[in-house]
């Protein structure tokens, strides 16, 4: 990123007064850049599409979609690199086992002093009115999707799983429309693929929610409701503990506003686990029922 921002000061003098004002913008607002097209750019700093491109050729671009590309990359260099560049040796001591529950216990309560009630409150709203939900996210975080959307399968009855490499994939985004959300997990290694599914549900109207761990994370410019959570890395490990708290909350937020719905979807549930006898009892459980 430094040489690029180099490259922008090192041109400054030589950029029309409405190139100056891009070159601005960027300096501010890298991420908006990034993720918005050139007649975007040129209407947020008025001045047209074409000078908008020929600013990315004056950076020595074929034009400003390969400079996007170039800025794309970079972001996401970095956000690897701010993840990446931790100190491990406070973790070769012998009380490892208390340096990494401390740093799970650490962002948890980061994440109780951040998260915003009335913004969770928000989101529920959004997930109980949905036609249908769809929850997808890079492959590092597929687990958090595929568990989440079990979850919200079992109470509300109108989620899927929406990854790339799934056979209904491309099926599945032409269905969105506005009336469906789409719930978003993104944390570093963020992938070009979970961009653009995120891309096509705004394209098709859908609203986006975004769990990731940075307001400057790739994925953010496409969230409507943008939920931060910090997570720790330790020896290249990532610890997912405080999303866990987060959707925890949200679970819980939804079986109380949606409450007799959920309780209908359960109980049919249940029957048919009853019905079926999936769950072994114990002695304990036995004597308890025949009381």
């Amino acid at each position: 990123m430094k040489d690029l921002l180099h490259k922008i000061e090192n041109s400054y003098k030589d950029f029309s007064a409405g190139q100056k004002r891009i070159a601005d913008l960027f300096k501010e607002n890298q991420i908006l850049l990034a993720f918005s097209s050139a007649s975007e750019i040129g209407k947020k700093v008025e001045v047209s599409e074409s000078t908008v491109i020929r600013w990315a050729q004056k950076l020595g671009y074929k034009g400003y979609a390969e400079f996007q590309h170039v800025l794309q990359k970079k972001l996401a260099e970095r956000r690897i690199e701010q993840v990446e560049d931790q100190d491990t040796t406070e973790y070769s001591s012998q009380s490892i086992v208390k340096n990494l529950l401390d740093a799970d216990i650490k962002s948890i309560s980061q994440l109780k002093e951040t998260l915003k009630e009335e913004q969770l409150l928000q989101v529920v709203d959004l997930i109980g009115s949905a036609k249908k939900i769809y929850v997808t996210s890079n492959f590092f975080d597929f687990g958090l999707a595929h568990s989440f959307t079990h979850w919200m399968n079992r109470v509300l009855d109108k989620t899927e799983l929406l990854m790339q490499g799934d056979m209904q994939y491309y099926h599945q985004l032409s269905k969105l429309t506005q009336d469906d959300i789409l719930i978003a997990f993104a944390f570093p290694r963020y992938t070009k693929n979970v961009m653009e599914t995120l891309q096509t549900a705004k394209e098709q109207g859908s609203t986006v929610i975004v769990i990731t761990d940075h307001v400057d994370a790739p994925v953010a410019p496409f969230a409507d409701e943008l939920l931060l959570v910090p997570i720790t890395t330790t020896l290249s490990i990532d610890s997912y503990t405080a999303v866990h708290a987060l959707l925890t909350s949200i679970m819980r937020f939804i079986y109380v506003k949606e409450h007799e719905k959920v309780k209908q979807n359960l109980a049919r549930i249940d029957a048919m686990y009853e019905r079926k006898g999936i769950f072994t009892r114990n002695e304990t459980t036995e004597l308890t029922d025949e009381k």
